[in-house]
């Protein structure tokens, strides 16, 4: 068939085009293919049977004629149910109950359904304005930040101030414990000089005598090892001897009232045990000769003490011994005594000790230390207690007494002093140290706080959580109340240009004049199917449905809505915001062709279409906001009043322009508009009230220019939106949107068939990435 140089009206059949590759659709667009017949005519749609029906208010028209619309809903007790299936419906819903008599709390789906809306709501109006989400996470940064500052700084200062208490009990303790065995060693200088200065006690050493005179055992076993004994009967025995021996330690102990902390008292004359004192009572002691005996304790105390010279008092502990109140840990503490190495009383004779000799000793005196008692009189399991710590007092020196204690314990665990129960979980992290000088060497008292939290106080975990919360809580109440302030601005931004809400905001009043606009009217004058028994809320479903898809086209064309009034559609170009006569109709023009391409393919639920008819006319306007209860951007003016005329004047589907409008088009640099004048009965134009017969156009089509009207060889279709380039304007706009519909270009086709004209409007078709007339798509096939 050969291509038809007249716009007629022809149909573009769907053809598949297959390559091994890839397979796509090209929809070819009605601005590049409209071709309008002259006005009345009726039209047939392939592949739906339907009548046409008309009528000036398609209110009147659908709810029964009446001559009101409402009219008709007396006596119809049903009119506003709405029972269609679309229950998603939250209104329909709610109002169904309420009109079934449903009261009081309301329905969980209701519940359920308004919260999934308000949701889905808030999380879009987010997305739509990032800034939200910005100054939100900004608030939460800040509130957090400051929150945990907050938390922090007294954070620290209770970790400081737990651990300053920590040293000071510490301390307090070990300078206690350090001074109390201190003072409780003092009996022993005393026991010490008093020995050496009564002269009760000097003939002892030469009774008892040099090993091995008086030997009476040797390998005897004892606690802890074997012992070497010495017969001391006669000699350490002697009313006398303890009689002295008592009196000089009664003495002692009552002048330093240690209220029973010393529980024991021995003599050794010659390293051999000859006098001790317990209970309250003097005796003789075992004969033990410490300088031969092979038990690793007293053998190594002997050596400490007169071989190696002892610097100060010599002490072992603690180790555990039995008293009459029963097992307690004890101290014992050993004092070497000398003999004058000047006087007539000076003992010349040597001593061997453990293999060694050693001058001028006459023995060693030694007390045992009750280290329970003292524990438990200073109350440092109370203290640590109270403020709530742990502690561990130890040794820092390991013994020097070998393996094993008096008893036969392990010496290494004698390094451990006192503790409480939990002791074994402090380590550096929590815990602290102080150290303190004694007479048994240097002890530590280690103090801490055992627990998850150690040494941060127990409300911090839970602290941070609130500051976490509580921020989280003011970033959603931030980002509720800015999402409702945008929505509120966004609902005014699109019920009013923005200049007139700063002057409205400041209580100026709203005029303003344009030279130039073009305004643009369109009418539902018709439908078809069962639209004549459709509810009023599915009419207000299908209009909202239909004017919702308006606005988007609207905002994509930069187009200004002006209001819908019943079932009336009106935008402006050129006002509020101010462009040139020619891209205002431009932008108009292309905005009514995409509009009545889109109304021709619309369609309901129930397959009913709807027919509708525009009219543009250009020329001044003044624009402004009359009143003050319920605001609107309105238009006054003859232009205003003409655009209504071409519209009302109209044809179904057709789009009337003024003659001004006409002109503005022609003038259009970067598109190309086909426009035919309207003639009926041989008579240019039409009758229009008050102003007589005016020249009016119908507005075909659009393209980048000229060769865009027609597939040549090279020629591209666009995808999705199917409009058709020539190679010269295609690569122009290689990297643009569509100029004609403003659509995102997904992929560009190129015809390789012959030159065809298209006229009539778009179907959707399958093709390969190149049209291919050997594949079996031609212009014949397509025509």
């Amino acid at each position: 068939m050969k291509s038809d140089p007249s716009y007629t009206k022809g149909t573009i059949a769907s053809t598949t085009t297959r390559r091994p590759t890839d397979t796509t659709t090209i929809s070819l667009a009605s601005t590049n293919s409209i071709s309008r017949g002259s006005g009345g005519n009726n039209t047939t749609n392939t592949g739906t049977s339907a009548s046409y029906a008309t009528s000036t208010n398609i209110w009147a028209k659908l709810l029964g004629g009446n001559e009101s619309v409402w009219d008709g809903l007396d006596g119809r007790d049903d009119v506003y149910d709405d029972h269609n299936d679309d229950h998603d419906d939250l209104i329909s819903t709610k109002s169904r109950y309420e009109n079934e008599g449903i009261c009081g709390t309301a329905p969980l789906k209701i519940c359920v359904m308004g919260t999934w809306y308000e949701t889905r709501h808030f999380f879009q109006t987010l997305g739509k304005h990032p800034v939200i989400i910005v100054v939100s996470l900004a608030v939460f940064g800040l509130v957090c930040g400051l929150g945990m500052w907050a938390v922090e700084s007294e954070r620290e200062a209770f970790v400081k101030d737990r651990m300053d208490t920590a040293k000071f009990v510490a301390r307090e303790t070990a300078e206690y414990f350090a001074n109390e065995f201190r003072r409780s060693m003092v009996p022993l200088y005393a026991l010490r000089e008093a020995i050496q200065y009564s002269k009760n006690f000097d003939a002892l050493p030469s009774l008892i005598g040099n090993y091995p005179s008086n030997l009476q055992a040797e390998n005897v076993a004892i606690l802890g090892g074997d012992m070497t004994q010495r017969n001391i009967t006669g000699v350490c025995d002697q009313p006398q001897v303890l009689a002295d021996w008592k009196s000089m330690v009664t003495k002692i102990s009552d002048e330093h009232d240690l209220n029973g902390l010393i529980f024991r008292y021995r003599l050794w004359p010659k390293n051999v045990a000859c006098l001790e004192f317990k209970g309250g009572e003097a005796m003789m002691d075992s004969g033990m000769d410490a300088s031969y005996s092979p038990h690793p304790f007293w053998s190594q105390v002997v050596i400490d003490i007169q071989v190696d010279r002892w610097n100060g008092l010599h002490v072992f502990g603690p180790f555990e011994a039995k008293l009459p109140s029963g097992v307690a840990d004890v101290f014992c503490t050993h004092i070497p005594l000398w003999t004058s190495t000047t006087g007539e009383n000076a003992f010349k004779d040597v001593v061997k000790v453990q293999g060694t000799d050693v001058q001028n000793v006459w023995g060693f005196t030694m007390l045992y230390l009750n280290w329970s008692a003292m524990k438990e009189r200073s109350n440092m399991y109370e203290r640590f207690e109270n403020v709530n710590m742990e502690f561990e007092l130890f040794r820092e020196e390991e013994p020097r007494l070998g393996d094993v204690g008096p008893k036969g314990l392990p010496t290494k665990e004698m390094t451990k002093l006192a503790w409480s129960e939990q002791a074994d979980k402090l380590n550096e992290g929590n815990s602290v140290e102080v150290k303190t000088e004694s007479l048994h060497g240097i002890w530590i008292n280690r103090v801490g706080v055992v627990g998850d939290n150690g040494w941060n106080p127990e409300w911090w975990p839970t602290a941070v959580a609130s500051v976490v919360v509580a921020s989280f809580i003011l970033m959603v109440l931030t980002a509720m109340t800015m999402v409702k302030s945008y929505l509120h601005k966004d609902l005014v931004n699109r019920m009013l240009p923005k200049q007139a809400i700063r002057k409205l905001q400041r209580g100026q009043t709203v005029v303003e004049k344009y030279n130039i606009v073009t305004v643009f009217f369109a009418d539902i004058v018709g439908y078809t199917g069962a639209a004549g028994s459709m509810r009023p809320a599915q009419v207000m479903k299908m209009l909202n449905e239909l004017y919702t898809e308006l606005d988007k086209l609207a905002e994509k064309h930069q187009v200004y809505k002006v209001e819908t009034v019943g079932n009336q559609y009106m935008v402006v170009a050129g006002a509020p915001e101010r462009v040139t006569g020619r891209v205002g109709a431009q932008r108009v023009a292309l905005f009514a062709l995409d509009a009545i391409n889109f109304v021709s393919k619309y369609q309901t639920k129930e397959g009913d279409k709807i027919l509708i008819r525009a009219g543009m006319a250009s020329g001044p306007t003044v624009a402004g906001v009359v009143g003050q209860a319920m605001p609107r951007y309105c238009f006054f003016g003859e232009t205003v009043d003409f655009a209504s005329k071409m519209e009302s004047t109209s044809k179904k589907m057709k789009i009337q322009v003024s003659e001004m409008t006409y002109r503005l088009l022609l003038d259009c640099v970067n598109l190309q508009f086909v426009m035919t004048k309207r003639m009926e009965g041989g008579i240019a134009g039409v009758e229009i009230k008050g102003k007589g017969q005016q020249l009016t156009f119908w507005i075909e089509k659009a393209s980048p220019c000229e060769k865009c009207f027609e597939l040549a060889t090279g020629s591209f279709a666009l995808v999705p939106c199917g409009h058709i380039m020539c190679a010269d304007c295609n690569e122009k706009y290689k990297m643009l949107p569509c100029p004609t519909c403003r659509c995102k270009v997904d992929d560009r086709v190129e015809w390789r068939g012959k030159p065809t004209k298209i006229v009539d409007e778009s179907v959707e078709v399958e093709h390969a990435p190149v049209f291919d007339e050997e594949a079996g798509l031609t212009s014949e096939t397509m025509l």
